[in-house]
């Protein structure tokens, strides 16, 4: 295999891409890209996790909450009309992902909310009312 010329010269980095590579071939480990870029964010009331997934249906998602965790599962389809081995550089990957977020604090299970708009999944998870920030008078003695 020839090694890749980056511009100016050749990829420095490039040795240690090929044997990441190889480590995730003989681990079966996805392929890089394969796992969705994700923003987690929260409010008093709720928290918030997104996930960009251009192109993936929603009958390919599978999106479940245990304790404080959340996983996104699917497939990302193959590019169409583009015969295998023909790609010049792919960095879009496809085939089934899984990813796993740790959520900041434990949601209500009964209050998830899952939509699909624009390839981004937004997930709304309401938390725990023991998890709610609540004010606490003071008292003198």
């Amino acid at each position: 295999m020839a090694v890749p010329w980056w511009r100016g010269g050749v990829d420095p980095l490039w040795g240690l891409r090929a044997m990441n590579r190889e480590v995730a071939r003989l681990l079966n480990l996805p392929e890089p890209g394969a796992f969705p870029p994700v923003n987690v964010y929260d409010s008093d009331e709720e928290m918030v996790v997104e996930a960009l997934l251009p192109g993936v249906g929603t009958s390919e998602l599978d999106v479940t909450v245990t304790g404080d965790s959340l996983t996104i599962k699917g497939t990302k389809p193959e590019p169409p009309d583009v015969p295998e081995g023909r790609f010049a550089r792919r960095e879009r990957g496809s085939g089934s992902f899984s990813r796993t977020v740790r959520l900041p604090e434990h949601p209500d299970g009964d209050r998830v909310k899952a939509v699909y708009r624009d390839g981004i999944v937004t997930v709304r998870l309401a938390k725990s009312q023991s998890s709610r920030p609540r004010r606490v008078s003071v008292e003198t003695s």
